[in-house]
C-alpha cells in the first residue's frame, strides 16, 4: 500500500457460489466486514465472479467488482452490458455502492484457456473503449504469469502484460486517468451516484488547481463566468494575462485577479515566434512554483507550449477551426456546429458545447446607458461600432483592409452617424485612422474611447456593428444587434452558421458595403434573457470531467 496499491477482499472461500443461499452469505458478510475493517479495505470481488448485487448491500463497501460488461465464459455469464461504472442503490437511495465491471477479457481466459499468443484482443477492446470514453478495467492474476522461466501449460509470459501497459502509455499519453478502484468509486459516487445527483465530496476528492491564461481581449469576459463557476465547485485557480490588446485593462475593469506576464511582439513572423518562446520562458517559474493540475485557455500558444514541456494536461477551447497551433493540446472543446471532420487528430479527446462562445458570458450582461455621456455622443445619433481587421494575425487577408476603408468612407458621408472605432493595436491603428481621415476625427465623426470600455455595453447601445474579427461579430449576434463582417479569411463554421440563420451579414466585396449595410435606428428592449446558461454549464462540466480522468 505504501507503493500506491490497494487491497480488497476476495471472499472467504474460492470454491463455491457464495450467493446460492441468502442466509449463508449474510453469515459470511459478518466475517467479510470484519476483514474489510481490519485491512482498511473498501472494495470487494467475489470468487469466480459470482454476483448478486442486492445481497452485496450487506457489505460495508464503497465498490464491488464482481461483474463484467460481457464474458460468456464465466460460471455466471450474465454481463452488465456497460463499459461504465454504475451506482447500485439500496432501499435508501442515498446509500449504496459503485459497481465496477471489468471490461477487458481476463488473462486466464485469453492465454490459458484460449492459448492466445498475442495481446491483439486486449488492444482492440481497449481502443474501442477509449473511443467511447469508457472505463478500462482489467483483471489479471500474478499466479498465472511467468516472470523468470519458460511458462508451463498454466502460465503465460509476463511480457504480454508489460507490452499492454506500454501500449497504453505510448498511445494514450495524457489522455487517461490511471486510478485505483477506490478512487474511481469515490469519483463516481460524487458525480453520478445517489440518484445521479452531482455531489462533490471534499474529503474523498481533493480539488485540483486549474491554470487559465488570458492571451487576447475576448478571453477576459469569456473566462470570467467560467472562473466563477469553477470557484463555486471548489476548484483553486491561477490566472495569467498577456499585456496586449487591452487584456489587462479589461481584466481590471471587471476586477479580475491575474498575474501579468509577457506582451505582444508585432506581426513579423520571426518576432512572433521569438515572442512565443520568450513568454513561455517567462511563465515557467510561476507555473513550476504553483504546480497547476490542468491548463485551460482559448488558444494560448505559450500556455500549451510550456504546459507540454512541464507535462501538464492542456485544454484548448476554440471556436475557429482554421487556427494554427504550435503544440497539440491534450483536449479541445468546440461549439457543436463545428463538424467532427474539422477537429483533426482529436478523435478521442474532444468535447462539444451547445451554442456559441459568446453565449457563455452574454447572459451576465447588464446595460448601462451612461456610456452615451461617457463617450460624449447622443442617443439620437445612428451609432456604429467598428472593429478594424486583425492585421497582425496569421489568418489576416489584406482584402479586409480594403473593406474597412470602404466602410469608413461610406459611413462617414452619412448624416447623423457617429463611428466608434475600437482599434486592436491602440497606437498603430489609431494613428493610421487619424492620418487617413483627419477631418472626421477632428470633428468627432470618428471617435476613439479614451479608456477601456465594456465592449458588450457599447455593442448593446449601438445601432449596428461592423467588425473584422469574430468575437465582436458574435457578441453582437448573441445580443441581437445587426452585425456585418468584413473578415476575409477562411469563414469558420460558427460564422457560417450565424450567416445562414440571418444573424450575421458577410461583406465580401466593396460593393457589398453600400448595398448590404442597412442604416436604421435600433429599438433596444429593456429586458434581456439571462436564463440560458447551457453553454457555460457544459463547458465547466467538460473541464471537470477532464480533471476527473487525469
Amino acid at each position: 500500500m505504501d507503493r500506491g496499491f490497494e487491497i480488497g477482499v476476495h471472499g472467504l472461500h474460492h470454491d463455491q457460489n457464495p450467493f446460492q443461499d441468502d442466509l449463508i452469505f449474510k453469515k459470511q458478510a459478518i466475517e467479510i466486514n470484519r476483514t474489510l475493517k481490519e485491512w482498511s479495505a473498501v472494495g470487494f470481488r467475489s470468487p469466480c465472479m459470482y454476483h448478486n448485487l442486492e445481497l452485496l448491500h450487506h457489505l460495508n463497501i464503497e465498490y464491488d467488482s464482481s461483474t463484467f460488461d460481457t464474458d460468456p465464459f464465466e460460471p455466471q455469464p450474465d454481463g452488465m452490458g456497460t463499459i461504465f461504472p454504475f451506482w447500485v442503490a439500496n432501499e435508501n437511495p442515498q446509500k449504496g455502492y459503485v459497481e465496477l465491471p471489468y471490461t477487458l477479457p481476463q488473462d486466464f481466459l485469453l492465454f490459458i484457456l484460449m492459448q492466445e499468443e498475442r495481446i491483439a484482443i486486449w488492444k482492440k477492446k481497449l481502443d474501442w473503449i477509449a473511443d467511447q470514453g469508457g472505463m478500462v478495467l482489467l483483471d489479471t492474476h500474478p499466479d498465472y504469469m511467468s516472470f523468470d522461466k519458460k511458462p508451463n501449460y498454466e502460465e503465460y509470459p509476463v511480457k504480454y502484460y508489460e507490452e499492454f501497459l506500454q501500449y497504453i502509455k505510448s498511445n494514450y499519453k495524457g489522455q487517461y486517468w490511471h486510478v485505483l478502484p477506490r478512487d474511481m468509486a469515490r469519483f463516481w459516487t460524487g458525480h453520478y451516484g445517489r440518484k445521479g445527483e452531482m455531489v462533490r465530496d471534499s474529503l474523498t476528492e481533493p480539488k485540483k488547481k486549474i491554470w487559465i491564461d488570458l492571451d487576447n481581449s475576448p478571453h477576459v469576459p469569456f473566462f470570467k463566468p467560467i472562473l466563477d463557476d469553477l470557484h463555486k465547485r471548489g476548484y483553486d485557480t491561477l490566472v495569467t494575462a498577456r499585456d496586449c490588446f487591452q487584456v489587462c485593462g479589461l481584466a481590471d475593469l471587471i476586477h479580475l485577479k491575474y498575474q501579468k506576464i509577457g506582451h505582444h511582439y508585432g506581426k513579423n513572423v520571426l518576432m512572433k515566434v521569438a515572442g512565443l518562446l520568450i513568454r513561455a520562458l517567462q511563465l515557467m517559474p510561476m507555473i513550476m512554483k504553483e504546480k497547476p493540475d490542468l491548463a485551460v485557455s482559448h488558444g494560448s500558444r505559450s500556455q500549451v507550449l510550456i504546459a507540454s514541456i512541464l507535462n501538464i494536461p492542456t485544454v484548448v477551447i476554440a471556436d475557429y477551426e482554421f487556427t494554427q497551433t504550435v503544440t497539440k493540446p491534450t483536449y479541445v472543446i468546440v461549439p457543436e456546429m463545428i463538424p467532427d471532420s474539422d477537429i483533426k487528430g482529436y478523435s478521442e479527446s474532444f468535447f462539444k458545447y451547445p451554442g456559441i462562445k459568446e453565449d457563455v458570458y452574454v447572459p451576465d450582461f447588464k446595460p448601462d446607458p451612461s456610456i452615451f455621456e461617457e463617450l460624449g455622443i447622443s442617443e439620437s445619433e445612428l451609432i456604429v461600432t467598428i472593429r478594424p481587421p486583425a492585421t497582425e494575425a496569421h489568418y489576416h487577408n489584406p482584402e479586409s483592409e480594403l473593406l474597412f476603408e470602404a466602410t469608413i468612407n461610406f459611413l462617414g458621408k452619412q448624416d447623423n452617424t457617429r463611428l466608434v472605432i475600437l482599434p486592436r493595436n491602440e497606437k498603430k491603428q489609431t494613428a493610421w485612422v487619424k492620418n487617413t481621415w483627419p477631418e472626421w476625427c477632428s470633428s468627432r465623426k470618428i471617435i476613439f474611447p479614451e479608456h477601456v470600455v465594456d465592449g458588450l455595453n457599447l455593442i448593446w447601445h449601438s445601432d449596428l456593428v461592423i467588425s473584422g474579427g469574430g468575437t465582436m461579430n458574435r457578441e453582437a449576434a448573441a445580443l441581437g444587434v445587426p452585425v456585418y463582417s468584413i473578415f476575409r479569411g477562411k469563414i469558420g463554421a460558427v460564422d457560417r452558421y450565424l450567416s445562414d440563420n440571418g444573424r450575421l451579414t458577410l461583406l465580401e466585396t466593396v460593393e457589398d458595403v453600400q448595398s448590404k449595410i442597412l442604416l436604421n435606428k435600433r429599438y433596444r428592449s429593456d429586458q434581456l434573457d439571462h436564463s440560458d446558461r447551457t453553454a457555460l454549464g457544459k463547458i465547466v462540466d467538460h473541464i471537470e470531467k477532464i480533471n476527473g480522468v487525469m
